[in-house]
């Protein structure tokens, strides 16, 4: 058993994952559920980004080849979601954030905890790029072993970010919500502009 190519791979993964950055933001968005329902949400929410990681581990070529999409769209994509999620958390009057009203819209389902925030373009692609090296240096196991526990120190930081953020107080958990939506909003742009850089990279091999 290669630990350290173990350890290598899950820090990466991990950091790229960046929980303590996606902590607030999911906090965020279930700031309007029941706080009875928020852990059960949360660990649905990892089960669900665990079976993503797993999914694009072992088929993530496959699926893109099927879908013929590009990781140029991927980070389009992703950037445009984050994009309006960022938007929502800046400027909460542009949303509907009341639960009584939009009910099932107050609790989120896969989009956009498990995916993008957690399980993004970045994210996937180095799951595809790991799973390649795995396979090429027969270190599969290894590969599997580095995802689980990235997925498992990222799931811990998540759950007791919400008591982090209860010290903050209500003032301060919104002044921090809205500028980590500022930084969203750049990080939904940048995206963007990969994705058009990619794209427009691709144009000679398409225009052949």
């Amino acid at each position: 058993m290669d630990w350290s190519y173990i350890i290598a791979t899950a820090s990466a993964l991990f950091l790229v994952m960046d929980p303590p950055g996606n902590a607030p933001l999911v906090q965020g968005l279930l700031q309007n559920v029941e706080p009875g329902r928020r852990f059960s949400i949360l660990l649905r929410e990892m089960l669900i980004v665990l079976v993503l990681l797993f999914l694009f581990f072992f088929l993530g070529e496959e699926i893109l080849g099927w879908l013929g999409l590009s990781s140029g769209s991927l980070n389009l994509t992703g950037g445009i979601m984050l994009f309006l999620i960022a938007v929502g958390m800046v400027f909460p009057s542009v949303a509907s954030h009341d639960p009584q009203a939009h009910p099932a819209e107050a609790e989120p389902f896969i989009v956009p905890v498990a995916m993008p925030l957690i399980v993004g373009p970045a994210v996937i692609s180095l799951i595809m790029m790991q799973a390649a090296m795995s396979a090429n240096n027969n270190l599969v196991t290894e590969g599997i072993l580095a995802m689980l526990l990235a997925w498992a120190a990222a799931s811990l930081l998540l759950f007791f970010s919400g008591k982090l953020l209860d010290c903050l107080g209500e003032k301060g958990t919104v002044a921090l919500t809205r500028l980590m939506g500022t930084v969203l909003v750049m990080i939904a742009v940048q995206m963007v502009l990969n994705g058009i850089t990619a794209y427009i990279k691709s144009l000679p091999s398409l225009l052949q």
